[in-house]
């Protein structure tokens, strides 16, 4: 019985080693990196690679400690197609391990021609300086995008488009700009690079789509007239007080508009552009002053102010300036509220009760816009 047992082994037992565990592959732009674990044994000393039918090959050393170890290996200039890559480990003295393979898919240009730029459903200009870009729904494999363009202050400016964003809105965005957009993407989760699009340039026609003002006024009581004008400011520093209102340069613009001129019915204002005081990176603000002089032996109107509005001419920007949206400011003594908002958001300007002698001036100033 041992003679037919020893027949089997009489030139030497065969010895195997700890084969590479855990083998894993992540694909990238012609090359590949693989993982594997060493588990237990410490004999483990070296290690061979193969792939395209085992006529390439690379070796390299390995070190064991008491601990499991994580081996990476990172192939370079590999063909773009799929390849199977199989790992055998050695021991110092060429005892092998069985053979661990994976299948590992090569990147390259072949792929990275393949990808389009995300694409986008329309473009709309929003005031003299935004575009906004409503996005078409993202490739599968699609990261992110990428916009590059020259702002208002000819700055260059990359604005950074996620994946899952609907609508994004570039800021100072010269009227008939053009921007430039490529788009990145990852083949697979486990892929170790990111490929991108070529920039592709996208031109804009400038529009004439002015921003316009309107409101609607009725007066009541009293008979002193002038009492209500319409200003607009660029450089009020946004503090609502007498000596900052006082400050700011203020631009009569009541006569490009229709006031109230007595009756029971409010009265449309007509629409005014006021666009040229839009610049661009600044805000500006619009004011309603009610003034009352007792010199003029006049007494003062109640002065009715409601549907304040700011938009451009296509709709596509609109701003409500409700009275919540005023901020008062009163220059004179006062025996009473002389700004009071109603529910509806109607402005109700006024003067005292008494001190008809005493000079007021009451100032309705928008937030900014």
């Amino acid at each position: 019985m041992d003679f037919n047992y020893r027949q089997f082994i009489e030139d030497g037992e065969t010895t195997y080693i700890g084969k590479a565990d855990s083998l894993l592959v992540r694909g990238g732009n012609q090359r590949v990196e693989l993982h594997w674990l060493l588990i237990s044994d410490p004999k483990v000393d070296n290690y061979k690679i193969y792939w395209n039918n085992r006529q390439d090959s690379v070796m390299g050393q390995l070190h064991k400690t008491d601990q499991i170890d994580t081996v990476v290996v990172l192939l370079r200039n590999l063909e773009e197609k799929t390849h199977e890559f199989e790992v055998f480990q050695f021991d110092r003295l060429g005892n092998t391990s069985i053979r661990s393979s994976v299948v590992g898919k090569v990147y390259g240009s072949r792929y990275e021609n393949s990808l389009v730029n995300r694409a986008f459903n329309e473009t709309e200009y929003i005031g003299r300086d935004r575009m906004e870009i409503t996005w078409a729904d993202p490739e599968l494999q699609l990261l992110f995008s990428e916009i590059k363009y020259r702002n208002t202050n000819d700055d260059e400016v990359i604005y950074r488009v996620n994946r899952d964003s609907e609508v994004d809105t570039l800021y100072n965005f010269p009227n008939g700009g053009e921007f430039e957009l490529r788009s990145a993407f990852i083949p697979d989760s486990l892929a170790l690079d990111t490929f991108y699009t070529d920039y592709t340039v996208f031109e804009f026609e400038a529009e004439e789509n002015p921003l316009l003002l309107s409101f609607s006024t009725r007066y009541q009581y009293g008979s002193q007239d002038n009492q209500l004008t319409v200003l607009i400011s660029t450089d009020f520093n946004g503090s609502y007080e007498a000596a900052d209102v006082n400050a700011a340069t203020w631009i009569d613009i009541t006569d490009d508009f229709v006031l109230s001129s007595g009756g029971d019915s409010f009265i449309s204002s007509g629409l005014k552009d006021i666009s040229e005081y839009e610049l661009p990176n600044e805000l500006f603000y619009i004011a309603f002053k009610y003034t009352y002089s007792p010199d003029l032996g006049t007494k003062p109107r109640n002065w009715f102010l409601e549907d304040v509005l700011v938009e451009t001419q296509n709709g596509n920007r609109k701003s409500g300036v409700e009275g919540s949206g005023f901020n008062f400011v009163t220059i004179g003594e006062t025996d009473r509220d002389v700004a009071v908002i109603g529910s509806t958001g109607r402005i109700t300007f006024r003067g005292n009760s008494g001190l008809e002698d005493r000079s007021l001036v009451t100032w309705g100033i928008s937030k900014p816009l």
